[in-house]
């Protein structure tokens, strides 16, 4: 049985990318999947406008890519709400977590996710 495809929808708006840098922390989630061969041609990052909770920044989306989903856009609304996968508040081990847990061994990581 394969593993789910997953985009990493990172938010890079005014609070989340200026003021926190998440930039940074998308750098850092590309280098590790083109590092992991278990997430390499699985899982995708890309940067997303804003999730409009600016207070708990940077914030992420795990999408669970559907057949046919490229992650090249962004997600609908109903996903963002019928998905468990919104992460705020990340940081570098955070991230880490999640591209462990989530994208690697497909298990939302409990105690890092919030409903969006």
């Amino acid at each position: 049985m394969s593993l789910p495809r997953y985009c990493l929808h990172l938010c890079d708006g005014p609070s989340c990318g200026i003021a926190r840098n998440s930039e940074r922390l998308l750098s850092l989630a590309c280098r590790t999947i083109d590092s992991r061969g278990d997430l390499r041609g699985r899982v995708y990052a890309r940067n997303y406008t804003c999730f409009g909770r600016c207070d708990d920044g940077p914030n992420m989306f795990v999408e669970t890519l559907a057949p046919g989903n490229d992650g090249l856009s962004d997600p609908e609304p109903e996903v963002l709400e019928d998905q468990r996968g919104f992460y705020p508040g990340l940081d570098e081990d955070k991230l880490t977590r999640i591209l462990d847990r989530h994208c690697g061994a497909g298990e939302v990581v409990d105690d890092l996710v919030d409903r969006y």
